[in-house]
């Protein structure tokens, strides 16, 4: 054999096996999730990945708060008691949404009667991320989704490089069901976008409070101040800032995830919350 015929097989070789570990079949996804956009969106552009690991919300106070049953020190907050989006606080989406069927819109985005409130109409939606960053703590945000297909809503960590997937992404509540029957933590690392994550089963359509926590040596994720997610695995944990966002995605998005606009769609959908606050380690 020559060493041109060596060198030559053991290029294919190399392109083979890159080809294997990048296989979409093996569960990649998203965003989040997808596509980011300029201000800070969440989310890849893999297909999404569904995890495996399942488990029935208890039958708890859906006003529980982990930060509460944990003593958490409160470092930041938005009651949304105002008028209009504190702009010192946040920073609206401006660009296409997750795998670019639409487009996020300030004027999707309302503050009003003590609730945020960011609806979709048709294809135009809404997104917005938090003013300020921060490498580990905890995040906890109180909820509430409503019934309708072709809307995936979201709560994630961002990384402030937008070097994703290297830099990581955290969704700790993402719901692309129109049925709002399931939510989805799910973590995204390495440059292979690799993830791990747990599904939790519930009436999502209900007030809930999502929550993160996210130091060196773990991740660790809540509903209603039940831990539902836990890895130790420091392969996992994002390396750098990061930054809490919310957002409203539209479908069509992967085989199933969030599926394509239709007849069974709402003209109008709104994904609101009550409160996001941030917490110190």
């Amino acid at each position: 054999m020559t060493l041109l015929t060596i060198l030559c097989v053991g290029a294919l070789i190399a392109i083979l096996g890159v080809v294997v570990t990048r296989d979409p079949s093996g569960g990649q996804s998203p965003p989040p999730s997808q596509a980011p956009a300029p201000s800070g969106v969440g989310g890849g552009t893999d297909a999404p990945w569904r995890p495996d690991d399942r488990s029935t919300l208890g039958p708890v106070r859906s006003d529980t708060e982990a930060a509460v049953q944990n003593n958490w020190p409160m470092i930041a907050n938005d009651e949304f008691d105002g008028t209009s989006l504190d702009r010192s606080k946040w920073n609206p989406y401006t660009g296409e949404t997750t795998g670019g069927v639409g487009r996020h819109r300030e004027d999707n985005i309302a503050v009003r009667d003590g609730l945020l409130t960011i609806t979709s109409k048709g294809k135009t939606s809404g997104g917005m991320a938090w003013a300020n960053g921060q490498k580990y703590g905890r995040w906890e945000v109180r909820a509430k989704t409503n019934v309708g297909s072709g809307y995936g809503d979201v709560v994630l960590l961002w990384p402030d490089a937008e070097d994703w997937p290297e830099g990581g992404e955290i969704n700790f509540m993402e719901i692309p069901n129109g049925e709002r029957k399931e939510s989805h933590f799910i973590v995204h690392y390495g440059e292979d976008n690799s993830q791990v994550g747990h599904t939790t089963q519930g009436d999502f359509t209900q007030w809930h409070n999502y929550a993160v926590e996210w130091a060196p040596d773990h991740i660790a994720g809540f509903i209603d101040g039940q831990e539902i997610f836990r890895t130790t695995d420091t392969n996992v944990i994002p390396p750098r800032p990061m930054h809490l966002a919310l957002q409203q995605d539209i479908g069509p998005y992967g085989n199933d995830w969030i599926p394509a606009l239709d007849e069974r769609s709402p003209k109008t959908l709104d994904f609101q919350v009550d409160w996001v606050r941030i917490y110190g380690m």
